[in-house]
């Protein structure tokens, strides 16, 4: 799979993309000119051909829930009113588990009271494709209900983990009650698109302006190639 999405990637193209959902996750250092930046709900709206918006548009999505988040990307958010969704992984919301590095329950309250949505990444982040059905129910269901139960509102976007996404996995989302979900296939997201295998454009490391600026220009190869090297320099 990796090896297989590595060389989609780099001939992907969104130049002509409604709407670009950017995917971060670590944020070490806080850092869209021309964009509108949406909420997850005027997303929605606007991908069920309810409301139009203004074009070229930005969803802000933070998988995993890391404390960093917190601590880097929400001043930056404040500081511009920028709407932005949270997916966390539930289990890692208990005080028993985790490093340190990760939200907690009382971090993700205090993000929903602040206005932000908060979404589903499941409960013990799985490659979901790997699972049975039952599996994955459990896996997508019940961090559903954890989350609704904490936050005591409806949770309505889901992420898959790793990006990993089947047909079996898409189809127990779709009846978990979730009005979207994405993958991190490198992409843009345009009107008639699956809303349960949408693709985003994952953010790395700390780019530079000139890297971040010809990477969302979604052209052929330049995009790809930039996201690769930042996998590389993430990795080594």
């Amino acid at each position: 799979m990796g090896a297989w999405r590595a060389l989609s990637e780099l001939g992907a193209s969104f130049s002509a993309a409604d709407v670009l959902v950017l995917c971060y996750h670590s944020i070490r250092s806080r850092a869209e000119r021309g964009y509108s930046v949406l909420s997850m709900g005027q997303f929605t709206e606007w991908l069920d051909g309810l409301k139009p918006v203004r074009t070229p548009a930005v969803l802000l999505t933070f998988d995993g829930g890391y404390l960093d988040q917190l601590e880097n990307a929400v001043p930056v958010l404040q500081a511009f009113g920028f709407p932005a969704t949270f997916f966390p992984v539930s289990d890692y919301l208990d005080d028993e588990v985790g490093d340190g590095s990760m939200m907690r329950r009382n971090d993700l309250l205090g993000l929903a009271t602040s206005g932000y949505t908060i979404g589903c990444h499941t409960h013990t982040h799985p490659d979901l494709t790997g699972l049975s059905e039952a599996e994955i129910e459990r896996e997508v269901k019940g961090s559903k209900q954890i989350l609704e139960d904490l936050l005591g509102q409806r949770v309505g976007a889901f992420c898959y983990p790793y990006g990993a996404c089947n047909s079996r996995a898409a189809s127990v989302v779709r009846q978990s009650g979730f009005d979207v979900a994405f993958t991190v296939d490198l992409g843009g997201v345009s009107l008639g698109d699956d809303p349960y295998g949408l693709k985003r454009v994952p953010v790395l490391g700390d780019p530079n302006s000139g890297e971040f600026s010809a990477y969302l220009s979604g052209a052929p190869l330049l995009s790809g190639a930039l996201l690769l090297y930042w996998k590389l320099r993430e990795r080594f």
